[in-house]
Protein backbone atom coordinates (compact mmCIF):
# COMPACT_ATOMS: atom_id res chain seq x y z
CA UNK A 1 0.00 0.00 0.00
CA UNK A 2 1.28 3.43 -0.94
CA UNK A 3 0.36 6.35 1.23
CA UNK A 4 0.05 9.68 -0.51
CA UNK A 5 0.26 12.83 1.56
CA UNK A 6 -0.87 15.90 -0.42
CA UNK A 7 1.55 18.76 0.15
CA UNK A 8 2.54 22.01 -1.39
CA UNK A 9 5.58 24.22 -0.83
CA UNK A 10 5.17 27.50 0.98
CA UNK A 11 7.60 29.99 2.38
CA UNK A 12 11.30 30.43 2.03
CA UNK A 13 13.78 28.17 0.30
CA UNK A 14 17.39 28.51 1.52
CA UNK A 15 19.21 31.15 -0.48
CA UNK A 16 22.56 30.54 -2.18
CA UNK A 17 25.57 32.12 -0.50
CA UNK A 18 26.25 34.50 -3.40
CA UNK A 19 22.69 35.86 -3.15
CA UNK A 20 23.03 36.46 0.59
CA UNK A 21 26.36 38.20 0.03
CA UNK A 22 24.94 40.36 -2.79
CA UNK A 23 22.05 41.46 -0.59
CA UNK A 24 24.51 42.52 2.11
CA UNK A 25 26.51 44.63 -0.33
CA UNK A 26 23.36 46.61 -1.21
CA UNK A 27 24.20 46.85 -4.93
CA UNK A 28 20.81 46.72 -6.68
CA UNK A 29 22.16 45.72 -10.10
CA UNK A 30 24.29 42.90 -8.74
CA UNK A 31 21.52 41.71 -6.42
CA UNK A 32 18.93 41.72 -9.22
CA UNK A 33 21.19 39.66 -11.50
CA UNK A 34 22.05 37.06 -8.85
CA UNK A 35 18.46 37.00 -7.49
CA UNK A 36 17.11 36.27 -10.98
CA UNK A 37 19.50 33.32 -11.30
CA UNK A 38 18.44 32.00 -7.87
CA UNK A 39 14.77 32.48 -8.71
CA UNK A 40 15.06 30.61 -12.01
CA UNK A 41 17.00 27.80 -10.33
CA UNK A 42 14.37 27.49 -7.58
CA UNK A 43 11.51 27.38 -10.09
CA UNK A 44 13.37 24.80 -12.22
CA UNK A 45 13.99 22.60 -9.19
CA UNK A 46 10.34 22.77 -8.10
CA UNK A 47 9.22 21.89 -11.61
CA UNK A 48 11.56 18.88 -11.63
CA UNK A 49 9.84 17.49 -8.53
CA UNK A 50 6.52 17.36 -10.36
CA UNK A 51 4.95 19.63 -7.77
CA UNK A 52 1.66 21.11 -8.92
CA UNK A 53 2.59 24.29 -7.04
CA UNK A 54 5.63 26.28 -8.10
CA UNK A 55 6.90 29.10 -5.88
CA UNK A 56 9.76 31.57 -6.03
CA UNK A 57 10.90 30.44 -2.59
CA UNK A 58 11.13 34.10 -1.59
CA UNK A 59 14.56 34.25 -3.25
CA UNK A 60 14.24 37.92 -4.22
CA UNK A 61 12.81 39.16 -0.93
CA UNK A 62 15.02 40.52 1.85
CA UNK A 63 12.99 38.89 4.64
CA UNK A 64 9.91 36.70 4.67
CA UNK A 65 8.49 38.81 7.47
CA UNK A 66 9.28 42.34 6.39
CA UNK A 67 9.63 42.59 2.61
CA UNK A 68 6.34 44.52 2.19
CA UNK A 69 7.79 47.20 4.48
CA UNK A 70 10.77 48.06 2.25
CA UNK A 71 10.92 51.77 1.52
CA UNK A 72 8.78 52.96 4.42
CA UNK A 73 10.13 55.92 6.34
CA UNK A 74 7.93 55.61 9.44
CA UNK A 75 9.68 52.57 10.94
CA UNK A 76 12.29 52.25 13.67
CA UNK A 77 14.55 49.18 13.92
CA UNK A 78 13.87 48.53 17.62
CA UNK A 79 10.70 46.45 17.39
CA UNK A 80 9.86 43.09 18.91
CA UNK A 81 12.42 40.28 18.74
CA UNK A 82 11.10 36.89 17.67
CA UNK A 83 13.18 33.90 18.92
CA UNK A 84 13.24 30.67 16.89
CA UNK A 85 13.75 27.16 18.26
CA UNK A 86 17.17 26.82 16.58
CA UNK A 87 18.47 29.86 18.46
CA UNK A 88 18.36 32.53 15.75
CA UNK A 89 16.12 35.57 16.06
CA UNK A 90 14.35 38.08 13.81
CA UNK A 91 13.69 41.61 14.90
CA UNK A 92 10.67 43.33 13.44
CA UNK A 93 10.57 47.08 12.92
CA UNK A 94 8.40 49.35 15.05
CA UNK A 95 5.86 51.70 13.47
CA UNK A 96 6.73 55.23 14.60
CA UNK A 97 3.70 57.02 13.18
CA UNK A 98 0.73 56.33 10.94
CA UNK A 99 -0.71 55.62 8.61
CA UNK A 100 0.57 52.12 7.99
CA UNK A 101 0.75 50.97 4.40
CA UNK A 102 2.80 48.48 2.47
CA UNK A 103 5.94 49.95 0.98
CA UNK A 104 6.43 47.32 -1.69
CA UNK A 105 4.21 45.07 -3.76
CA UNK A 106 6.18 42.40 -5.60
CA UNK A 107 4.80 39.88 -7.98
CA UNK A 108 7.46 38.02 -9.89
Amino acid sequence: MTLSIPTEPIGSIPRPADLIAAFGRNNAGEFDRIARQALLDTIRRFAETGSPVITDGEQTKPSFATYPLNGLTNLAPDGIVIPFADGHTRQLPRLTNGPFQYGEHRIV
